[in-house]
């Protein structure tokens, strides 16, 4: 039995009231700080999944120059895959002969990676194979949307590549191509882009663009962003400014941008969650 002491010293036990109100609050206090316990663990986890793919994704394009002797650079314009299930049997796995071309970025990723499953952002696009399949864009702020475009405008090139346009509780535009690793991160990207290359003496920046999603699939299927309201956040839309980015819960998809031999963020958001301690 709980005890308590009172007055002269007398020990008494505390009465159910008593027991019932501490347990209330201690309820109201766990249930008021455990959402941003579990936010902020999941932001850990996002977080590190995002460096991880940053890294191996680099390091696929390392393994391809030593076995294959091109690099982002040389990549040659591919084609996108309409269906995963392209022999029209039920195995999600077949990518068919719908997407590829030698030396385009598929070709490199899905034999350097450790690749589960290819896909079209088509199967994701509500009924397909007799089943309802959504991969929804739960959020896409507008400021950090702008951003990450302005960014594909500065470095893509006159008439170059830039990202896939996205919105709040959107599906995938169709006919990207999409990569799924065995550690459950998704890479989205649109094949036939090529030539993804920094500027040299005589040429422009030619970067290609894509999207991680570092858990696939799940939720919460949002955008890395800037904390703020969009009307009220700093980020001034250049594609270059960094200024005043804080994330403090990151989330699960990742705007990135490829060329030569790096894979690197292309917003401010996903630049703040790569480069924070």
């Amino acid at each position: 039995m709980l005890k308590k002491t009172i007055g002269n010293g007398v020990k008494g036990a505390f009465t159910l009231a008593e027991v019932l109100i501490t347990l209330g609050i201690i309820g109201v206090v766990a249930a008021m700080t455990m959402p941003t316990l579990i936010n902020s663990t999941q932001g850990a986890q996002y977080k590190t999944a995002y460096k991880k793919a940053l890294s191996v994704m680099s390091q696929a394009v390392v393994m391809n120059i030593a076995l294959e002797d091109y690099d982002l650079s040389q990549v040659v314009a591919g084609t996108n895959t309409t269906a995963a299930d392209a022999s029209g049997d039920d195995d999600d796995d077949d990518d068919g002969s719908t997407v590829g071309g030698a030396q385009s970025l598929y070709d490199l990723f899905k034999n350097r990676m450790n690749v589960v499953k290819v896909a079209s952002t088509n199967d994701f696009q509500g009924d397909t194979q007799g089943e309802t399949d959504f991969y929804k864009i739960i959020n896409v702020d507008a400021a950090d949307k702008s951003d990450y475009t302005a960014f594909a405008t500065l470095h893509g090139g006159k008439g170059g590549n830039t990202f896939p346009v996205l919105a709040s509780g959107g599906k995938w535009p169709a006919d990207l191509t999409m990569l799924f690793f065995n550690d459950g991160i998704t890479f989205i990207f649109d094949n036939t882009q090529a030539n993804c290359a920094a500027a040299t003496s005589t040429t422009d920046d030619h970067y290609c663009y894509g999207f991680i999603d570092v858990n696939g699939q799940k939720a919460p299927n949002r955008v890395v962003a800037c904390d703020g309201a969009s009307a009220s956040k700093t980020i001034d839309g250049s594609g270059t400014d960094n200024a005043n980015c804080v994330v403090t819960n990151p989330t699960d998809i990742y705007p990135i941008a490829m060329y030569d031999q790096s894979i690197v963020p292309a917003s401010a958001a996903a630049r703040a969650v790569l480069y924070a301690k």
